[in-house]
């Protein structure tokens, strides 16, 4: 039996570890918090990320513990449609629509079909070293773990990435985004929508759902440089005042939360890198291919190399044969997702009449490019 290592039990490093069992394939996550707690704030799920937790038996616990969307609509201050995705139409095609959900929520169901001797904490990964019938890694704490294969999931600052091509080479998106989670009861007509919406300033824009019954996920962006700190005493006036010239119900969302609840960071990514193997060790999702959250992609890219690390992984006798297969069937899309994500978040950029005509753009584009476009990212043709 195949033994191998993950390091990084975020959402990507759990489903890998998942795909893994199922395969018959032995592994052991380390992390490197003390405790998988409650972290981050919403996500949403698209219908390829779905299709992976269905082949691993759990997508009804996700269905159940989030609230699946019925329509995605992107819409102007003034609340003039500029795209909008129709959730049955997409469920109808790809057997589910996107649903939103709380990231920790998630984290937590995808723990919970682990057994708690094969997730190991406070593990910060410093290194592998590899042989030619072994891999091992070396954490901070200077104990060593050997394994046939390693999987790093140790997202946009991994330590392995840096063994593999020598620098992070992070790219700002030029904005920043503030997220949280609350209490708020949208009206009954609206429970069931997402909606972003692009203001006519270079970056600023808002979204928001419901992820359960009772709460909503909100994300608002702006152009800003980075490394930029908030108060949490004056944070809610200052996004309030920020937000001024939405519609009302953005003030009293952002009334809603707290100023300690309010997550803020900068928005990086990095250009496709051309190699994310070595030997016996793979990159998967940030640490691979990080993209901006643009088409909300980057959780449920690192669930696809999930679902394509453990099937390659299964094929191959051979460990290495496997990783370098999982990455030529990757790579192409996991580089349009970055790419495309990038284009989408620069429109997002720019102001006045160029975010006019662009807008204007958007809204002219063919349904029938947009289903072609959607058909891409939604599809696991592996």
């Amino acid at each position: 039996m195949k033994k191998g290592i993950i390091i990084g039990a975020g959402i990507g490093g759990l489903t890998t570890a998942l795909a893994l069992m199922k395969k018959g394939i032995d592994v052991t996550i380390y992390e490197q918090s003390k405790e998988i707690k409650e972290v981050g704030a919403g996500i949403w799920v698209a219908p390829n990320g779905l299709k992976v937790f269905d082949d691993l038996g759990i997508s009804q616990d996700i269905l159940n513990a989030g609230k699946t969307l019925e329509k995605i609509n992107v819409v102007d201050i003034n609340g003039k449609p500029i795209s909008a995705i129709d959730g049955n139409k997409i469920k109808a095609k790809h057997k589910f629509a996107t649903v939103a959900i709380h990231r920790a929520t998630l984290q937590k169901i995808l723990a919970s079909y682990i057994p708690e001797n094969k997730i190991i904490l406070d593990k910060k990964f410093r290194s592998y070293q590899q042989t030619d019938k072994s891999i091992s890694a070396k954490f901070e704490d200077g104990t060593i773990a050997e394994a046939d294969f390693l999987i790093n999931a140790d997202g946009i600052k991994s330590n392995a990435r840096l063994q593999i091509q020598s620098d992070l080479n992070l790219r700002y998106s030029g904005q920043t985004c503030w997220r949280f989670v609350s209490e708020f009861d949208l009206p009954e007509t609206e429970s069931g929508n997402m909606y972003e919406i692009w203001s006519n300033k270079k970056g600023l824009r808002i979204g928001y759902s419901k992820i359960n019954d009772k709460q909503i996920y909100v994300f608002i962006t702006n152009y800003e440089k980075a490394g930029g700190q908030d108060n949490p005493q004056t944070v809610i006036n200052d996004l309030i005042k920020l937000c001024d010239g939405f519609p009302p119900i953005i003030k009293q969302m952002i009334l809603s939360t707290k100023g300690n609840d309010i997550l803020r960071n900068d928005l990086f990514d990095f250009k496709p890198i051309k190699k994310w193997t070595d030997g016996k060790i793979a990159l998967i999702g940030d640490a691979a291919h990080a993209t901006t959250p643009n088409l909300g992609q980057g959780a449920c890219q690192a669930i696809e190399d999930a679902y394509v690390i453990a099937q390659q992984l299964s094929l191959n006798n051979d460990v290495e044969t496997g990783l370098k297969s999982f990455e030529e069937k990757r790579m192409k899309k996991a580089t349009y997702i970055t790419n495309t994500s990038w284009q989408f978040g620069q429109i997002t950029n720019t102001s006045g009449l160029l975010k006019s005509f662009l807008m204007g753009v958007l809204r002219m584009t063919p349904n029938s490019i947009n289903d072609k476009q959607l058909d891409k990212i939604y599809s696991l043709d592996y």
